[in-house]
């Protein structure tokens, strides 16, 4: 494109909305903006022009911004045209006249207190092609907006390959294509790779997997169950096209290769070799999956002498990685040294890596789905689209003529899907639901049957059932004052209700680095051939809370000491525990967001998270795990004794039966537990059912702040139980102490959600602090449990199974009585 050429000159005028078009690098997203910004002035219209952009990714609005400022001769804000804003940083532009580039959940926000979007002139949305869920809701809104504002223009900027769709999705609107500035790339398939470089793998079953049959409903999803089936149909047709163009050898070995199995790290080893050897210069960018495909690769090239020695810089990138060596990827390594960067899916569109020559496309990416049926997330390496293998290609194109290798053969290039599932159809609803209510869009469902791509109707039902468990929504799908909160809050509906029960219990800080983790990231890394290091300064951290929750508290706190002695004790502090300093001060940031969310609502009298206030009882752990079953639950996994030496406990859920703990979790390995029961964040089903980010907690954390209290006569015995499930043996005097305690916290509560006001701690004669100082000295002073106690075998109907190491394991639907018995 070339400044001073008006694509939008011509058709904006005479239309509301504009599809531009264009690959990447073509310069759409740094000029178009520009365009209708000059010609506005150039008309002495300029006062009247105020251009939005959105973008997919923080990184991505700043880094445009800058680029856009820079070619106006500007510094970015500070009252000059152009600017960017992000959650927890902005630097403004003037308000009009003015260019500014955004997060599309900024747009959303913006949506709250002006829902026409009234200062705006030019709504350009970039990089739709994505498809995220901001981006999606934002096409509902902005397509019911115009019809009112019929001022507003809108721009959407697409890839090449579906830009008709959302053409049609706008009435059929006109389309712009700028063509693209890349250089050629040569593409390869797998039976291409094959030929070149001779390969043959060393332990593969020698039939083909068409040969040794197809497993209908392997998958979680019918499509995709769909599409082996044809592959599988139509690989002997396809074989047979092959003999005129490869050998036999090259062949035999595809159809001995597994298709569908794990990616082939040796077969990528020889291939960089390969590339080395006979190629010209160029840095290398391999895509794969995941970490262990990563940390996979990089074992195999550093067991080889050959890439051990200076020649080579072999850099993985992940964001598990340190921000060190995420950086370190831009740098070009000096003449005579090859860069090999080994990538997932970060390194198709947030970031440009300009020295790539050659891309080896693995031919995976980590797909997360939500699986209503089950209730549970999945989360599996899926193939790619095309859209993702055409970015892939891309990237080797940027500098010079490159070469991309997919290791896919020709058939499985021709099965795979145009784009990834959009988000909005794979993922759970809960947050968007919420959203939608707040402003004010109508009815959950029929507001979503208008998406470019609907999601299903089981899935929007079960989003509005667990906010109504949940107490967000009435049942008439109202806003409660609690979904009122919630939505208001930048987060998923259970972090939201842990950061308000950690200011009404007076724990705020604590709570609030909590959540800010659980809603972003934890700040742990993991440092390439450092795995079990890094695993033991976590556990270390955790002082055998058994608790990742607390663990994250833990280092949290240990970086502010560190960083108030000065910057050499911060950097060792996060060196010596495998702390990323930018995540924690982000993660700083987010609270001090959080925190004025609560001043705003009312729940606090002080922005400041430590304010002594919001803090009486931030020293008091047991009653921090109580707030975290009052936010994460029905989220309780039980622990049973297992009677295997090798593996002392095993895990449950009621709904899944046996589960795992996530390796990286500090509960992984532990063997002794105090008590039955684990509160957690995220279950998602990999290779298996993992929970992430779990903590113990004590009976009386989950009968205050768990569902419904019932007392139950069981076998002659006297029982409480959370929801019919967990059953607690207890002396009808505690029993019936606990369930009116619950009744009075319960009311409690409701009336400060109602209106709320900070607990005046001071005041230890009032009825709010009477009964929650009542709740947290019993939560504080409950005995360790009876560990000979007798436990009730779980009621139910049981499989047995063997599992890989032939241990004899049980899954069973939990309903069951744990080995507690109530103390107060």
């Amino acid at each position: 494109m070339i400044r001073g050429f008006h694509p939008t000159e011509r058709l904006l005028p005479s239309s509301q909305v504009l599809v531009v078009s264009g690959e990447t690098g073509c310069g759409k997203t740094t000029q178009v903006t520009q365009f209708i910004l000059d010609d506005y002035i150039e008309r002495g219209m300029g006062s009247v022009c105020r251009v939005v952009c959105t973008q997919p990714r923080r990184i991505s609005a700043i880094s445009v911004a800058e680029r856009v400022a820079a070619e106006r001769a500007e510094s970015v804000g500070d009252g000059n045209s152009c600017g960017y804003q992000i959650r927890l940083q902005s630097r403004l532009p003037r308000k009009q006249g003015s260019v500014l580039y955004c997060t599309t959940g900024i747009i959303l926000q913006w949506l709250r207190s002006s829902p026409l979007l009234s200062t705006i002139s030019h709504l350009v949305l970039d990089e739709i092609h994505e498809r995220n869920l901001h981006s999606d809701v934002l096409l509902i809104i902005v397509k019911d907006l115009l019809r009112v504002r019929q001022d507003l223009k809108v721009i959407l900027m697409s890839a090449t390959l579906n830009a008709e769709k959302f053409s049609k999705y706008f009435n059929n609107c006109p389309m712009i294509h700028i063509p693209g500035m890349t250089f050629p790339v040569q593409e390869f398939l797998l039976e291409d790779v094959l030929e070149m470089i001779r390969y043959r793998p060393q332990k593969k079953e020698q039939r083909p997997r068409w040969k040794r049959g197809f497993m209908q409903g392997q998958n979680s999803r019918p499509e995709k169950d769909q599409k082996e089936a044809e592959y599988k149909e139509s690989w002997p047709c396809y074989a047979r096209t092959l003999r005129d163009k490869y050998s036999d050898r090259t062949i035999d070995v595809l159809e001995m290769m597994d298709d569908d199995d794990k990616i082939d790290l040796e077969l990528i080893v020889q291939l960089i070799r390969h590339i080395v050897l006979s190629q010209e210069e160029g840095a290398i960018l391999v895509f794969l999956p995941g970490w262990d495909n990563i940390s996979g690769l990089n074992d195999l090239l550093m067991a080889q002498q050959m890439f051990k020695s200076d020649r080579f810089v072999i850099i993985p990138l992940h964001s598990l990685m340190p921000t060190v060596t995420q950086t370190s990827v831009f740098k070009r390594p000096p003449p005579g040294v090859r860069k090999i960067v080994i990538a997932t899916n970060i390194a198709e569109t947030s970031i440009t890596i300009d020295d790539v020559v050659f891309v080896i496309d693995g031919g995976k990416i980590k797909e997360t789905h939500f699986d209503t049926q089950n209730n549970i997330s999945t989360m599996t390496a899926e193939w790619v689209s095309l859209a993702n293998a055409k970015q892939r290609r891309g990237r080797a194109g940027r500098v010079c003529p490159g070469k991309c290798y997919h290791l896919y053969n020709g058939l499985r290039a021709s099965l795979l899907d145009a784009y990834q599932l959009p988000e909005i159809m794979r993922t759970p609803l809960e947050e968007l639901c919420l959203q939608i209510k707040i402003l004010k869009l109508g009815p959950i469902a029929e507001f979503l049957r208008k998406a470019l791509d609907p999601p299903t109707e089981e899935a929007v039902t079960l989003a509005i059932t667990h906010l109504m468990d949940l107490n967000a929504l009435d049942r008439s799908e109202a806003l409660t004052p609690l979904g009122f909160h919630l939505a208001r809050l930048p987060v998923e509906p259970h972090i939201g209700k842990l950061i308000l029960f950690g200011a009404l219990l007076g724990c705020l800080d604590p709570v609030l680095t909590i959540a800010a983790s659980l809603s972003f990231k934890d700040p742990f890394f993991i440092p390439m051939g450092k795995e079990k290091m890094a695993d033991f300064r976590r556990r270390t951290l955790s002082r055998d809370s058994k608790s990742d929750h607390l663990t994250i508290i833990y280092a949290f706190t240990g970086w502010e000491e560190a960083k108030r002695r000065g910057y050499k004790f911060e950097r060792e502090f996060c060196w010596d525990n495998f702390l990323s300093a930018n995540t924690l001060q982000m993660l700083h940031n987010m609270k001090g967001q959080f925190a004025e969310h609560l001043l705003g609502a009312g729940f606090t009298s002080s922005k400041n998270p430590k304010d002594p206030e919001s803090n009486t009882n931030s020293d008091n752990e047991k009653l921090i795990k109580a707030v975290i079953v009052a936010g994460l639950y029905p989220k309780v996994a039980m622990i049973k004794p297992s009677g295997s030496k090798k593996r002392p406990v095993r895990v449950y859920t009621k709904t899944d039966g046996k589960v795992c703990i996530h390796p990286k979790s500090v509960n992984a390995e532990e063997t002794q537990f105090n008590y039955t029961w684990l509160i957690y964040h995220l279950k998602m089903r990999t290779s298996s059912i993992f929970l992430y980010d779990c903590t113990e907690v004590s009976p009386f954390s989950l009968l205050f702040f768990g569902g419904d209290v019932t007392i139950q006569m069981d076998q002659d015995q006297e029982t409480i139980a959370v929801d019919d499930w967990i059953v607690f043996q207890s002396p009808a005097r505690i029993a019936h102490l606990v369930k009116n305690l619950k009744k009075e916290l319960d009311s409690l509560l409701e009336e400060k959600i109602r209106s709320p006001a900070p607990v005046d701690w001071s005041n230890r004669q009032s009825k709010d602090c009477a009964v929650i100082t009542a709740i947290i000295d019993l939560i504080t002073t409950q005995e360790r449990p009876d560990v000979n106690a007798r436990n009730t075998e779980p009621r139910g109907r049981r499989q047995y199974h063997n599992n890989d190491d032939g241990d004899e394991y049980e899954n069973c639907c939990i309903s069951s009585q744990p080995r507690e018995k109530l103390r107060p």
